[in-house]
């Protein structure tokens, strides 16, 4: 008969059965529900669990169980492996068809999960799938919840791995629109390197927090009579609730003790329930081993190693054949050790640990070896046998290192960078051979910068100090350079670079240059450290205008160097069209360090700047898309973000929005800090032209401190703030941003106003606040770099400023010049507002007619643009000139929001809502609510129809 593990009703638990049966309930009706059990060790949540999944699979749901363990807490997503292999592996092949969809499938293939379509080749090491393994798994889940409501339950979610553990972050924000629940158990302020993670999980706002209580006085006394046959007296039971503390499992271990010892519950007897409670359970369950055969303590000693396992493993880790390991498993459970199912498991985490706590180190470590050995002929299994040679001591072992790397490269091509720096660490404690250490800690270096833990710098720096040669140490630096720039630590960056190239044979004159160029862009971006690298980024440009045959890195950076310093529009795009012709992704014969990105960078950066939006939409729409199918997630932060300010400076605000919106949802991972202040500022000022002032500063507020590290990087978001400042009044704080960044980009030698015309910002904020010289001076300031750049859009700013600030017969020339400019720059939103402001200007002058017509085409094109305070300025205008305009309503496709837009467009093209909604990174909710709206605004009924209306302009039907 099994005693401790047996089968009891709950305790004392009715209102938290209660609880979760209604979110479950709730779950059930399409509103997706978080449940949180909290409690100490042995306090009932395996228990609740088991009880929540029983009311799950009464209720209809599909019912998903995993449970995190110690041993495998870094083992790559161990814990989704464990919810969502089982479907995939009972789905008949035309239904696993369905669920492995587009994204999905990506991510199944990278995981190698069961049925997953193959990759497209092994994915390179400079590829970070992270963001398409969450995004993929998240619609995994989605799909398997539209063919029926589901109920995921993580047990000991503590012990999850860090890879899980962000998944489920993921996912929280999106539960609340699936036909699903989550159930986690934990225990409270569970200390560990991924505690920040389980926070963020148990934490999160949609998480209904149950925390479990211990029995009272009466539920004690009710299991006591339960399990001894007769009431037990009051003193008796006063005893076993000191002794446990009320702890439902340590309860009825002491009661197995109890009944070992045929002690009665009374009060006489009361003595010795202080004797027995103060043994620990291991004691206790120590004691219950010695009672049984040798192999059964064989066979529990090799189970702790295992943590779980099949009874072949345990019984080849014990040393038993496998009809005495089934003996033993069943004397086990018997005893109420082990539970009654398969795979071998303990029945509480607790008596793992008394057993295992009893090994010797020498022990533990012989077992988990020897378990890596036995796990290593198994196919699949390279992860657990990683997991067993982390507990193992160093043993300067190459099959031990072999593996370990192995697991290392498994992970970091997975998107589990923490898994991956656990596994490396190891590897150089066993340790690897004198000449792999360089290339190790260069990996190690790079999974802790994407993991954003401590310490990658210096084993970075080790990497270097490690190399075997000058030309190794320099490739290194490269990667520690880009990761310090990435950083925002620029000064250390270019004494990284500058040391590695000092220490290059004069011959090895490709890497030099590659030093060089990432030395110069690095110092660059600090206004402090600008003036000491000028000379050299001079003679970089220089050498990229004599040397054709110059890498392409160096070209693009040229390019960037040009177009900051001012050199006409024409020549930085020819630059930067030439490293891209040139260059292609990587560096030649590179071992896909993740640098590799820079030419894309500098050289789109510099086409956005120089105004060649023809030609740089298809390369945005292509690198999208390409991040798309191989799962990059910082080539797709890095298109999403340049194409949404690419559509800003047209002024399609929809594109914008739908950009930056869609980069922000992506990029909350591993991508750098950069694309997510410049997706930002883009958004924020998207919402600013849209007069969402309120959620403008919301968006604002959780990267405000961004905006004042002074790093030309951050002057966007700034010149986004401070354009925000003055919306909302506040013009000299407004002011004050503008003129901040003058200083930093001054310093850091930046003139270019395509780049950030903060002087025409500024002079315009001096003008608000009375001081027209200094707004004279600032705008004829960028008037002349403007000239001098020669792009249209900048043109057209800076003579717009300048024709406000001037007023009379040149402010309405230089408006007119600049309405013209925005015509030939694509930039209608900028047009509209120079309308506005001409028709403003002659409106001032009694020149009412001529304003009328001009004050009229601003006010169309900024309601077609969603542009409300640009209206409302147009509009108030044209009252002033005595016309009294009719209330504009917008109909037909002008009337859509961004969002209705561009599901409408996406819809239009024959996708389908689940297709769209993994295009955008929404649920397929978002989705379908969209489009209701937009056949609702348009007065549609089918697909056809809108296809017609977004295609061809087609007349919205009556």
């Amino acid at each position: 008969m099994k005693t401790v593990a047996a089968i009891e009703p709950l305790l004392e638990r009715n209102e938290e059965l209660a609880r979760i049966e209604s979110a479950l309930a709730e779950a059930r009706r399409g509103r997706g529900r978080f449940l949180v059990l909290e409690g100490s060790a042995g306090i009932g949540k395996t228990a609740l669990l088991t009880a929540a999944c029983t009311v799950a699979a009464d209720g209809g749901m599909r019912v998903l169980r995993a449970r995190g363990t110690e041993l495998e807490r870094d083992f790559a997503f161990g814990v989704l492996r464990q919810l969502f292999e089982p479907p995939l592996a009972e789905a008949s092949e035309r239904e696993r068809d369905d669920l492995l969809q587009a994204a999905a499938g990506v991510a199944a293939s990278l995981l190698g999960l069961p049925g997953a379509p193959a990759a497209n080749g092994s994915p390179s090491s400079s590829v970070d799938p992270s963001f398409a393994i969450l995004h993929g798994l998240y619609w995994l889940c989605a799909n398997l919840a539209a063919h029926g409501p589901l109920c995921l339950v993580v047990d000991d979610v503590h012990w999850a791995d860090a890879a899980s553990l962000r998944y489920l972050v993921f996912l929280l924000t999106r539960l609340e629109e699936l036909e699903a629940a989550l159930v986690v158990a934990t225990r409270p302020r569970e200390a560990g390197a991924d505690a920040e993670l389980l926070a963020a999980v148990t934490t999160d706002p949609a998480a209904e927090v149950i925390r479990l209580a211990p029995l009272t006085r009466s539920a004690v006394a009710q299991l006591l009579e339960s399990r001894l046959g007769e009431a037990a007296d009051p003193v008796f039971v006063d005893a076993c609730l000191r002794a446990t503390g009320g702890t439902p499992f340590l309860v009825r271990v002491l009661v197995e003790a109890l009944i070992e010892g045929g002690i009665a519950p009374t009060a006489e007897a009361a003595p010795h329930v202080e004797r027995i409670g103060a043994r620990t359970v291991g004691r206790s369950i120590r004691l219950r081993l010695r009672r049984l055969p040798e192999n059964a303590g064989r066979l529990a000693r090799a189970v702790a190693v295992l943590e779980r396992s099949d009874l072949l493993q345990a019984a080849q880790l014990a040393g038993l054949g496998e009809i005495e390991a089934a003996e033993a498993a069943e004397l086990l459970t018997t005893a109420g050790i082990l539970e009654p199912e398969w795979p071998l498991t303990f029945v509480h985490p607790i008596v793992r640990s008394g057993i295992y706590s009893e090994l010797s180190s020498a022990e533990r470590a012989q077992g988990h070896r020897r378990a890596a050995r036995q796990l290593a002929e198994q196919p699949g299994a390279s992860g657990r046998v990683a997991q067993h040679l982390l507990v193992s001591e160093p043993a300067d072992d190459g099959w031990v290192v072999e593996r370990l790397v192995e697991a290392a490269c498994a992970a970091g091509k997975q998107g589990a960078p923490e898994s991956e720096a656990a596994f490396l660490r190891r590897v150089l404690a066993e340790p690897p051979p004198a000449g792999d250490r360089s290339a190790l800690l260069l990996d190690l270096g790079m999974a802790e910068s994407s993991a954003g833990l401590a310490g990658w710098s210096e084993h970075l720096r080790e990497a270097i100090d490690a190399a075997p040669n000058a030309e190794a140490a320099g490739e290194a630096a490269m990667v520690l350079g880009l990761a310090l720039s990435r950083a925002q630590r620029f000064p250390e960056a270019v004494e990284i670079l500058d040391r590695a190239s000092s220490a290059l044979d004069p011959r090895d004159v490709e890497l030099g240059l590659l030093l060089e160029t990432a030395a110069v862009v690095a110092g660059m971006y600090d206004p402090v450290s600008t003036p000491s690298v000028a000379l050299r980024r001079a003679a970089l440009r220089e050498r990229a205008a004599n040397d054709q045959a110059a890498p392409p890195e160096l070209v693009a950076a040229a390019s960037q160097i040009s177009a900051l310093m001012n050199e006409p529009a024409e020549v930085c795009a020819e630059l930067a069209t030439r490293a891209l012709q040139a260059g292609g992704s990587a560096p030649p014969e590179s071992t896909g360090r993740p640098w590799f990105l820079r030419n894309m960078v500098f050289a789109t950066l510099t086409l956005l700047w120089a105004e060649r939006y023809a030609q740089l939409r298809p390369l945005l729409d292509a690198s999208i898309a390409q991040a798309r199918a191989t799962g990059d997630s910082a080539r797709l932060a890095l298109g999403l973000a340049n194409r949404g300010w690419l559509g800003l400076r047209r002024g399609d605000l929809h594109a914008a929005e739908a950009d930056a919106r869609t980069a922000l949802a992506a990029t909350g991972l591993p991508a750098p800090p950069i694309y997510r202040v410049i997706n930002l500022g883009v958004l924020v000022r998207v919402l600013l032209e849209q007069g969402e002032l309120d959620e403008a500063e919301e968006t604002l507020a959780s990267q405000d401190c961004e905006a004042e590290t002074g790093f030309v990087t951050a002057t966007g978001l700034r010149l986004a703030r401070g354009r925000l400042r003055v919306a909302e009044g506040r013009v000299a704080e407004g002011l004050d941003d503008f003129l901040e960044i003058g200083r930093d980009l001054t310093q850091a030698m930046v003139t270019c106003p395509s780049y950030l015309p903060w002087r025409s910002q500024a002079a315009l904020a001096h003008l608000a606040l009375g001081d027209h010289e200094s707004a004279g001076r600032l705008a004829e300031e960028e008037l002349e770099l403007a000239r001098a750049f020669g792009a249209p859009r900048a043109l057209g700013v800076a003579k717009r400023a300048a024709g406000v600030v001037a007023g009379g017969e040149r402010g309405e020339l230089l408006l007119r010049e600049a309405v013209d400019a925005f015509e030939r720059g694509d930039a209608g939103l900028e047009r509209a507002r120079a309308l506005a402001d001409l028709g403003a200007m002659l409106r001032r002058r009694n020149r009412r007619t001529e304003a009328r017509e001009l004050l009229r085409e601003a006010l169309d094109a900024a309601h077609r643009a969603g542009a409300k305070p640009l209206a409302e300025y147009a509009e108030t205008e044209l009252r002033a000139t005595g016309a009294r305009p009719r209330r504009v309503v917008l109909t037909g496709v002008d009337s859509l929001t961004a969002s209705e837009r561009r599901i409408a467009e996406l819809a239009s093209q024959h996708l389908t809502n689940r297709e769209i909604a993994q295009t955008l990174f929404v649920t397929a909710r978002t989705v379908e609510g969209h489009l209701t709206s937009v056949f609702r605004k348009l007065q549609l009924h089918s697909r056809d129809e809108l296809s017609a209306v977004m295609e061809r302009e087609a007349p919205i039907p009556a």
